[in-house]
């Protein structure tokens, strides 16, 4: 254990509110190392205000044999689609990211098709509910994966309303940089400045609420030609019920999800097992 492990252990055992877990349950908690201290101050209309208050990275939540698994059933779905350049693989549900001829604003297709999510990444979605990244009452319904070649980039935004918060998101084969501001200033192709810049490690999560969310625009710079892999970066939302497809239906893997009871199947969630069903 190293030292910010130590100091964040203690503040889980010093915290009254976490009395409630068995020691069985603290001890599958505290396998996870959580930053939320993350400060960055902006004046907007004339105070000050930490533009990062609410962000959380969750550490060492998908060990490195997971990470392969989840990375190459990623990687396969992308075969079977055409073209270069950063490719998106929904599931759940449909998300246009621009205006549409007829004037419909960016947002979830209420009419659209989309594949299910798969039971891999189903796997994901309830170590997060189970462990305590995610609050139970915000269980992921839908899986935005973005995978990024060479030069590829995500522009500045703030994630539409359509998902509720919190939400997070994952990265896959490579370190992913995203820069954080109220105001981010695009100074050339992928090239962004901002106010804060957040290094998120494979297999580490990051959850977006508060300011983090709703306040900072954030964006991914243009991945670099001298990476030796590509990045894969994984969103896991839960979708506004009022913006659901039409024809959605809650997939029943997940109406019966606890976080706070660590039962043995949610144990073998964190060892060294691979995740195929």
């Amino acid at each position: 254990m190293n030292a910010q492990e130590f100091v964040e252990e203690e503040r889980f055992d010093s915290n009254p509110k976490n009395a409630k877990f068995s020691i069985e349950e603290k001890r599958v908690i505290k396998r996870f190392c959580i930053k939320k201290d993350y400060v960055c101050l902006e004046r907007i209309n004339t105070r000050l205000v930490n533009i990062l208050d609410g962000l959380e990275l969750h550490i060492g939540v998908f060990n490195s044999m997971e990470q392969k698994e989840i990375s190459i059933h990623i990687l396969n779905q992308k075969k079977w689609m055409c073209g270069k350049g950063r490719v998106t693989i929904q599931f759940g549900c449909c998300y246009k990211y621009a205006v549409q001829k007829n004037g419909i604003p960016p947002g979830i297709l209420r009419n659209g098709i989309v594949d299910p999510i798969p039971n891999l990444f189903k796997i994901m979605i309830k170590r997060l509910i189970t462990s305590h990244v995610l609050p139970i009452s915000c269980v992921p319904d839908s899986c935005i994966i973005n995978i990024y070649e060479p030069g590829d980039c995500i522009p500045p935004h703030i994630d539409s309303h359509d998902f509720v918060r919190p939400f997070s998101t994952v990265s896959f084969l490579s370190k992913c940089n995203i820069i954080f501001g109220h105001k981010i200033k695009i100074v050339g192709p992928g090239e962004f400045i901002g106010s804060a810049s957040i290094p998120l490690p494979v297999g580490y999560v990051l959850v977006f609420n508060g300011n983090g969310a709703d306040l900072a625009k954030h964006c991914i710079p243009a991945v670099s030609y001298k990476k030796v892999h590509n990045l894969i970066s994984f969103s896991i939302k839960h979708m506004d019920k009022a913006k659901r497809p039409i024809n959605f239906k809650l997939d029943s893997d997940f109406q019966n999800i606890k976080s706070s009871g660590f039962s043995d199947a949610s144990e073998s969630y964190h060892t060294n097992k691979m995740m195929t069903l």
